[in-house]
């Protein structure tokens, strides 16, 4: 597959059709399960995404007025609060290839051009710098390798390539699983409580705790001088039946009110992002979403999808009395008990 960029009418597509071109792409190569990971029984998965679509909203029209998404994350500016969340190798891009631009590249610049941020997983040498070369800001979250070394050489990586902010993949310590594959790679493991301080202690950058999923490890994120923290249950292949990410978010947020919170896995449309808001959330992350827009149209497929989430988000802002970002707030939502 060649970089589809050029293609005529992508601006034209609604948010369905862009996913059902995706969907052709994808099923044509085998690869449509992947879409929909989660360990074991895929129960966690299954559970976030129920709760999420069990949240309610209040309309608020009179007295309302038009909205602006702009938000602001580690000192820049973005037009909306949603960003990418980490991203490395996919298994389903790859297999859509041979891509004329790398598809990693396609998904940083169509995230620039969009004016959002990248987030970088298991990358490092020529293509993390062509990644950061594309133009957004890059947040680059290092995995749990056994290998210090290998940790210390990305966190001066990111710091040398002008990335804002590190940060690492806690949840990988025992590594991801995908249904009832074994959990892999061997050279990802434990680190202590003392060492991931080390890790925060040894880079100016803001440093990011990625696989929060309770109040104790949000408390213990800010002890250690993590300056953000990502509440996610790495799209259900941390642990099967994990609790929903919006169910603990409000109380880490009543726990930790001056940590960064960022929230990623299942988030899909704009009123998503809304009800993270909400709920507590400076900012959400997408994964699949942008494999899916990447998948049907390289870079444009990126960029279009970040403004139709853009468009949704202010769509839902404007119904609900909410002017700006931070006047969301949980009171608008109706949660299940």
């Amino acid at each position: 597959m060649g970089d589809t960029t050029a293609e005529v009418g992508m601006d034209a597509l609604r948010y369905n059709e862009l996913v059902e071109r995706a969907l052709v792409r994808i099923r044509s190569v085998g690869m449509e399960p992947y879409l929909n990971l989660g360990s074991e029984t895929r129960s966690g998965t299954r559970l976030n995404r129920e709760y999420t679509t069990a949240i309610s909203i209040e309309m608020r029209i009179l007295g309302s007025r038009p909205a602006s998404t702009a938000a602001r994350l580690f000192g820049r500016n973005l037009r909306a609060p949603i960003v990418a969340s980490a991203l490395c190798e996919s298994r389903i891009l790859k297999r859509l290839g041979p891509w004329s631009t790398p598809y990693l590249e396609q998904i940083a610049g169509g995230l620039a051009d969009a004016g959002s941020m990248m987030s970088t997983g298991d990358v490092e040498g020529d293509e993390f710098a062509r990644i950061v070369e594309q133009g957004a800001p890059v947040i680059h979250i290092v995995k749990p390798y056994t290998d210090e070394e290998r940790i210390y050489r990305h966190l001066e990586a990111a710091r040398s390539l002008g990335c804002i902010a590190v940060g690492m993949d806690i949840d990988a310590m025992y590594k991801e699983k995908a249904w009832d594959e074994l959990p892999g790679p061997d050279y990802l493991g434990y680190q202590s409580s003392e060492q991931v301080a080390q890790y925060v202690r040894a880079t100016r950058l803001p440093f990011v705790m990625k696989g929060i999923l309770s109040v104790d490890d949000a408390i213990a994120s800010r002890d250690i001088g993590a300056a953000a923290i990502v509440v996610s249950s790495h799209g259900g292949e941390a642990i099967d039946y994990t609790t929903p990410v919006l169910e603990v978010l409000p109380a880490i947020r009543k726990a930790v009110p001056e940590m960064t919170i960022l929230v990623d896995s299942g988030f899909r449309r704009g009123v998503d992002a809304f009800k993270a808001l909400a709920l507590g959330a400076d900012c959400v992350g997408l994964g699949t979403q942008l494999v899916v827009a990447c998948a049907a149209a390289g870079r444009d497929g990126v960029r279009h999808m970040m403004r139709l989430l853009q468009e949704e988000l202010e769509r839902v802002m404007c119904l609900t009395g909410c002017p700006t970002v931070s006047a969301i707030q949980p009171s608008i939502l109706h949660v299940p008990r």
